[in-house]
């Protein structure tokens, strides 16, 4: 392995996803594109991993146990540093005003589920190309 490639770190990742099936098929999607995956359960667990991981880019439910999604956004943004990482909404609920609801509280994008592995790749390739 050359040295240079040890400097280009893969971006990484986060998901938050209760549901397990939805969070494997998440994972496996980005990690055909070479994305390094770091998943978290519910909002709480994903707030205890941001102590110790740099993250560049956030997937999360909204309606999760624990911690909702909202919520975990706002306590996300209110960090220093995560001020502009991008977040998408992942959801069930196609509804306009959920969407609204999410960027209002931080969220950068808003993906409806069922969405197809095309889609997520679109989304998170545009958000980190565009992310500094």
């Amino acid at each position: 392995m050359n040295t240079s490639a040890h400097n280009m770190l893969p971006p990484a990742i986060m998901v938050i996803e209760n549901e397990v099936s939805n969070r494997i098929l998440i994972e496996r999607v980005l990690s055909t594109r070479g994305y390094r995956c770091i998943s978290a359960s519910n909002g709480r667990e994903a707030l205890e991993l941001l102590e110790q991981e740099r993250v560049d880019l956030i997937l999360t439910d909204l309606s999760m146990p624990v911690l909702d999604g909202y919520r975990t956004t706002q306590l996300i943004r209110a960090r220093p540093g995560m001020e502009n990482v991008p977040i998408v909404a992942v959801t069930a609920f196609a509804l306009n005003d959920e969407g609204e609801a999410a960027r209002q509280i931080g969220c950068t994008e808003y993906l409806t589920k069922p969405f197809k592995p095309r889609q997520l790749l679109e989304v998170v390739e545009r958000l980190l190309n565009r992310h500094p």
